[in-house]
């Protein structure tokens, strides 16, 4: 499957997310990460978009800006509900993420997920 990760700049939580989840799956997924910010290291795409089964989002306004711009993604984005107040590194927000993105995993694993 394939993973992306959102978040504004893409410099602290969607890249974070990436290596966390890579981490966690023992890299058995492919993931990108990239931001909404069209100022951002790495600009969020209709590419991306196309190419994800699953973008995990951190925010509620992330997955408002994919749904508006591309209808048809809604049924993939995810929100993982992660505010923008941690630095990339910070423990808190890679312990935050293993449990989200656990929490995610268990749902894709029980069907739960796609087209829900």
């Amino acid at each position: 499957m394939n993973f992306l990760f959102v978040c504004t700049g893409n410099v602290s939580r969607s890249p974070a997310a990436e290596a966390v989840f890579r981490q966690i799956t023992s890299g058995i997924h492919d993931t990108r990460s990239a931001g909404v910010s069209p100022f951002c290291p790495r600009p969020l795409s209709r590419e991306d978009v196309r190419w994800a089964d699953v973008v995990a989002v951190m925010e509620g306004d992330h997955r408002a800006f994919i749904v508006e711009r591309w209808p048809e993604a809604a049924p993939k984005v995810r929100v993982l509900e992660i505010e923008d107040r941690y630095r990339r590194h910070d423990p808190l927000l890679l312990h935050l993420l293993e449990e989200k993105l656990g929490t995610l995993l268990a749902e894709i694993e029980t069907g739960g997920m796609i087209g829900s």
